[in-house]
């Protein structure tokens, strides 16, 4: 990805090292702790998309293109086309660590206080989105 704005590229640095470190197990012992997994196989997942190691290489220009409107969308406070675009990234033929991995990055993209109304919008819309896939 090469064009891609700074805090894409500034994230991408800080998830190339994160994901750095190995997990004994892909969760915690209990509910409550993530384990390492998470952030280690979720980093590198993460840091693959950043860097256009997708597992669909063609798809890489979409990825950039629509990360770069999600954030356009977001910072123009529009929750219904920043909504969009996340649904419109999710519904990508990746397999569901990519799409974790996805959604992961927009939420650290964003932030969580920013994603929430993005989250809630799509929850309460839902039936919009899933037969808009079709």
């Amino acid at each position: 990805m090469t064009n891609r704005s700074g805090k894409i590229g500034n994230l991408q640095r800080k998830v190339t090292e994160s994901g750095k470190r190995k997990s004994k197990s892909l969760v915690g012992n209990a509910l409550t702790e993530s384990g390492l997994l998470d952030h280690a196989v979720l980093n590198r997942k993460i840091a693959e998309i950043l860097e256009g190691l997708s597992a669909n290489p063609a798809l890489v220009p979409r990825i950039e293109q629509s990360l770069d409107e999600f954030l356009g969308s977001l910072q123009a406070g529009q929750v219904t086309a920043a909504a969009q675009h996340v649904c419109a990234l999710l519904a990508l033929e990746l397999d569901d660590l990519r799409r974790a991995a996805l959604l992961s990055l927009m939420v650290r993209l964003a932030g969580k206080r920013k994603f929430d109304p993005i989250a809630a919008y799509i929850l309460q819309n839902q039936k919009v989105f899933v037969t808009g896939r079709g």
